[in-house]
């Protein structure tokens, strides 16, 4: 692949009064230090299944924003959870900017790629968090990419772990007609960023049959997996909490990779590659509580197919994943 350089983020499109968690909306160049920056990828060009997660994006604005309408209206004053006791309230400062859509090129997978890469290398060298939105599970690359640069100009000769929550390894190295980039190679073009610790890579979820050559590479490098019979057999709390151990040996920063399609398709049928006997929405969410509390500075969420769920509950439950993982930046203390 060549890449066809830009010279600056692309045009920021956005549905009006449509963001993140119902978050302001502006430039990556107005982020503060230490806020989150949000990044749409809605692009499914690269998805060899079922199409519709470019349409991702969008829902995940909208369920994010439903759900802090609906804590506004029903608790004035605190949320108290139900779990520990403790009250909490929505924060009120500029913790997040929804920075918008990267420009999707659908005849150019180079060109989409480094438009992607441009707006999260922008977010994170404001020192500021992205969060990716995809699309399908190919946009985890490009948004890892610019991760990667920024962190190179930053940090140079540092190196940052990665953990990647999912049904399907992604480390083919090509795809049929779709070539070396796209859904399935998506882990495979991570581990060649010339900072991530390849050796502490790690996989949660994975479920069903595995390439014997990708599971014997990534085991080769020093990686580490488990599948959803490890979550099921070993506790989802105790997988994530061997995970992060893996992920964080000499390093301090953390690159996490969501794919919702790690649940179960009979919990959450949205999304564009299916798998059965997954991880469920508990088991989920106990892993996203454990990461919560790692230090991570760059974040994707992808495979989220809205219109392959009219029900709703897949965007719905996406959206509480990302609760889930950012509860202790969205929420503080009452």
């Amino acid at each position: 692949m060549t890449d066809t350089p830009l010279s600056e983020p692309t045009a920021l499109l956005r549905s009006p009064g449509l963001t993140l968690f119902d978050g302001p909306a502006g430039d990556p160049a107005t982020l503060a230090p230490g806020s989150f920056g949000v990044v749409g990828m809605p692009s499914d060009w690269t998805q060899s299944s079922r199409l519709g997660s470019r349409m991702g994006p969008r829902a995940l604005r909208r369920a994010t924003s439903e759900w802090v309408a609906s804590l506004r209206i029903q608790n004035e004053d605190a949320w108290v959870d139900p779990q520990t006791t403790s009250a909490w309230r929505l924060r009120t400062d500029d913790w997040l900017l929804d920075c918008g859509d990267a420009h999707i090129d659908a005849t150019s997978v180079e060109r989409t790629t480094e438009s992607i890469a441009l707006m999260t290398e922008a977010v994170r060298l404001r020192d500021a968090i992205p969060i990716a939105l995809g699309g399908d599970h190919y946009n985890s690359y490009p948004a890892c990419l610019g991760y990667s640069r920024a962190f190179e100009q930053r940090q140079p000769g540092k190196r940052f772990g990665y953990i990647q929550i999912d049904g399907h390894l992604d480390f083919a190295d090509k795809l049929g007609a779709w070539g070396t980039h796209n859904h399935a190679t998506n882990g495979r073009r991570n581990s060649e960023l010339p900072n991530i610790a390849r050796e502490n890579m790690v996989w949660i979820g994975i479920t069903g049959w595995v390439d014997g050559g990708e599971l014997e590479q990534i085991e080769g490098m020093g990686g580490k997996i488990f599948s959803s019979g490890d979550v099921h057999r070993l506790g989802a709390t105790a997988v994530a909490e061997q995970a992060l151990a893996h992920a964080m040996r000499g390093c301090d920063h953390l690159y996490l990779s969501i794919d919702i399609d790690a649940m179960d398709a009979g919990f959450l049928p949205g999304t564009g590659s299916i798998v059965h006997s997954g991880i469920t929405p508990h088991q989920y969410c106990a892993i996203l509580d454990v990461l919560a509390a790692a230090p991570i500075d760059g974040l994707d969420i992808a495979e989220l197919a809205p219109s392959l769920d009219p029900s709703g509950r897949s965007e719905r439950i996406a959206a509480h994943m990302l609760l889930r993982v950012l509860w202790n930046h969205i929420l503080q203390p009452a």
